[in-house]
């Protein structure tokens, strides 16, 4: 069984909530923000969580999330647009399709979703045109194997906050003020 990214789909979904890219525009990062990165920005990281081995391809990650900013009340407005995006939402279908990679070192997402087999695999499948197309980039997929579920979206089915907001200011980074939040988010990323 292929896990999708996790990482991925949360950007995915955060990229359409307009509450929060009209403050941070497309500035949410993984695992951190840039060096010198412009401000206001999210970010955010996997820091452990569970899966259970008899529900396959559910997962169950705790993210902390980092809402940045040149002063503590825009950093404070981040974290409420970061909270009403994901605070008791559920069952939200996020279009982010399976990327594997290829027997040919490139990047393949899929475009159909499929149980994986020889006749569908990138790219010395019979079908790969089918199922697959190739985004560009290389590495950044999953490796392929046969018998896993590829598809091309992929579902939050529930996240809570498990710490309210944290104020703080970073002071190894002058004029860098953050609110640090962690959910637990369901995915099911099969």
């Amino acid at each position: 069984m292929a896990i999708a990214d996790v990482n991925t789909i949360i950007n995915t979904y955060l990229q359409t909530k307009t509450g929060l890219t009209g403050l941070v525009g497309t500035r949410i990062h993984t695992p951190r923000i840039p060096e010198k990165g412009t401000l206001p920005a999210v970010s955010y990281f996997v820091r452990g969580g569970l899966s259970t081995s008899y529900i396959p391809g559910i997962v169950n990650p705790s993210v902390q999330f980092d809402c940045w900013a040149d002063s503590m009340m825009e950093a404070r407005r981040i974290y409420r647009a970061l909270y009403d995006a994901l605070q008791g939402i559920q069952n939200i279908s996020v279009a982010s399709p399976s990327v594997v990679v290829g027997t040919d070192g490139n990047d393949y997402a899929c475009i159909l979703s499929h149980i994986s087999n020889n006749r569908n695999k990138p790219i010395t499948g019979a079908l790969t045109a089918t199922y697959w197309v190739v985004t560009g980039g290389t590495g950044v997929g999953s490796i392929w194997a046969s018998g896993n579920v590829y598809s091309l979206t992929h579902e939050i089915m529930g996240a809570e906050e498990e710490v309210q907001g944290v104020d703080s200011v970073d002071t190894e980074v002058p004029d860098y003020f953050r609110v640090m939040t962690f959910f637990n988010i369901m995915v099911r990323a099969e």
